[in-house]
């Protein structure tokens, strides 16, 4: 019959199995010959005694010591020896064999041993029995005072974690930095929300996460599967549950498998105490509470920051993307960037809020409808996702369902751009850069209509692309410099007069028309002008150029900060001179 402990050590203790990879006992050759499936008993202290009425004499959970020499001869008095240390929960019998016991101990000794699930240890190499209570002493008091120092340093990191108001991948990180474990956290419906690696690559664990994630089954709020390794831990108060954290190779690598009925006794206490106080601190902090939906942001983030940079770093991103069930090398991907729009009214709060009721409607709709994606706030203001198409999805549709759920909920002050479809690694990071780009474009043009792509931005859209470096400066210079010049030495202004005729279809009196001029005055700067440039207007070739440098002036104007006269609006100069012809 199996010993069930009636009691509990009040600090973790380290189990016979731990204890017999001492120094002092590996010494001694040390060989378990019964009572194996209680190797897991812990060790409280070691006790030598070479009398058979010791029993009576112990509190429980040692570990004695004998040669053995004073033991009875008879196999009856043996295997009650053995009955009575059991009935006093000894953690285990260590004899030395020498004077008594040559080569091994009697069958009725192991046979009720094993009856009772107490081991019995013989070492088989002569050594002091007091080397051995001097080491494990030591180490048993150095133990329990490293046992404390760590509960008391979970207590205080975590209760000013909690008080801080820490993110959830904060928390992770210092629960990964105590334990020295990796450590995940995910949703009841194995979703990925984040990851602390350790010591191994967040790649590494992911795949470990993957790959077993939904072979596990907690019975308890804080359960340890044997299998994979994992100790887990509900996350949720008031029997609201929204995840579990998981902690990796929380098993002690000096626990034997497979004997104790209970496998959470295999995991060192403070891990457990560690895990149940960090799912916790995840359930009771602000942010957690605050904003469920966003708690897996940073490990989007991360993979979307390195499609972002591509090359080898989106290589690693992809690593991950698919062991979270994004498979990027062989879908049809589509990228959307969701910001606020332009004019926007509110204070940064109450935008901050706008997007984040923004993100959330279209997460919680993939996610309804089993669309894999990433989605992850890429910077302030903005949020980025990557979603995946089917084959019978036209990639356009996302990006109008997104705009739909979007104005469903309450939020179409928010801008959508969008950019696809492509695969792999090198096109997930193309409709990525691409979607980043044309929201920063449309922002700059002013665009308010949702959804929009490099496509609608047209020709303005076209040269703010190519806008970076010093080739568009230095074409509105070849092409407007001379006008610029003569205005600025002449205080005049040609080029609103000329932006009116090119952008009115050359057409001069509808220029006169939007201007608010009439059309000799027109007429006179447009000469102006071509004698200024020594070219002539009526060439379509040159106007043409014209319009371009035209309107990248314009665009620079805007990106630089300061503005433009914009089509149809006279200047003080043009204005004077109209008042003085009338």
């Amino acid at each position: 019959m199996t010993r069930v402990s009636k009691r509990s050590p009040r600090a973790p203790l380290p189990s016979v199995a731990q204890v017999l990879q001492f120094d002092s006992l590996v010494a001694a050759d040390p060989v378990v010959v019964a009572g194996a499936v209680g190797l897991s008993q812990p060790v409280r202290w070691v006790h030598i005694s070479e009398i058979t009425d010791i029993a009576g004499l112990l509190r429980g959970h040692e570990m004695v010591l004998t040669t053995g020499i004073a033991l009875p001869d008879a196999p009856g008095a043996l295997a009650s020896y053995i009955e009575e240390l059991a009935l006093a929960e000894v953690s285990a019998l260590v004899v030395g064999l020498g004077p008594r016991f040559e080569l091994s101990l009697p069958l009725e000794m192991l046979q009720a041993a094993d009856d009772r699930g107490m081991p019995v240890v013989v070492l088989r190499r002569h050594t002091a029995f007091v080397s051995i209570t001097e080491d494990v002493h030591t180490r048993l008091a150095e133990s329990q005072l490293h046992e404390l120092q760590l509960s008391e340093q979970i207590h205080e990191t975590l209760s000013a974690m909690l008080a801080h108001g820490s993110s959830a991948n904060e928390i992770l990180a210092e629960v990964s930095r105590l334990s020295d474990r990796p450590v995940v956290l995910e949703s009841l419906s194995h979703e990925l929300f984040e990851v602390s690696p350790g010591r191994r690559t967040k790649q590494d664990v992911v795949s470990e996460w993957s790959e077993h994630t939904k072979r596990h089954r907690s019975m308890r709020r804080t359960d340890f599967d044997p299998r994979t390794g994992w100790l887990v831990a509900t996350v949720g108060i008031r029997g609201d549950d929204w995840g579990r954290l998981i902690l990796m190779s929380a098993a002690d690598e000096t626990f034997p498998r497979g004997v104790d009925q209970d496998p959470l006794s295999s995991v060192r206490k403070t891990l457990v105490a560690l895990l149940e106080r960090s799912a916790a601190t995840l359930a009771l902090g602000r942010i957690v509470e605050r904003d469920r939906g966003i708690v897996h942001e940073t490990t989007h983030l991360d993979i979307i920051e390195d499609l972002l940079r591509g090359g080898s770093s989106a290589e690693q991103g992809v690593e991950v993307a698919e062991a979270m069930g994004l498979p990027v090398r062989t879908a049809v991907l589509v990228a959307l960037h969701i910001s606020v729009q332009v004019g926007a009214t509110g204070a940064a709060a109450e935008q901050f809020d706008l997007l984040h009721r923004a993100s959330a409607a279209v997460r919680s709709y993939f996610s309804q409808h089993n669309i894999p994606f990433l989605c992850a706030r890429e910077r302030p203001g903005t949020v980025l996702l990557l979603v995946m198409c089917d084959a019978q999805t036209d990639s356009s549709s996302i990006a109008a369902i997104a705009t739909s759920v979007l104005a469903a909920r309450g939020t179409e002050q928010v801008l959508v751009a969008w950019a696809g479809p492509d695969r792999g690694a090198p096109g997930a990071t193309r409709v990525l850069n691409e979607a980043v780009e044309t929201a920063q474009h449309a922002r700059t043009l002013e665009l308010h209509e949702s959804p929009v792509q490099r496509q609608n931005l047209g020709l303005e859209g076209l040269l703010l692309a190519v806008s970076e470096g010093d080739r568009l400066p230095q074409y509105v210079e070849d092409m407007l410099g001379t006008l610029r010049r003569y205005e600025a030495e002449h205080r005049v202004d040609l080029i609103t007069p000329l932006r009116n005729y090119l952008f009115a279809g050359r057409n001069k009196s509808l220029a006169a028309k939007r201007s608010f001029v009439s059309r000799p005055w027109i007429y006179e700067q447009l000469e102006r002008v071509e004698s200024v440039l020594g070219a002539s207007l009526d060439d379509e070739d040159t106007c043409l150029r014209l319009q371009v440098a035209v309107l990248a002036h314009d665009l620079l104007t805007k990106v630089s900060g300061q503005t433009a006269p914009g089509p149809g609006t006279p200047t003080r100069h043009h204005a004077a001179h109209e008042q003085n012809t009338r």
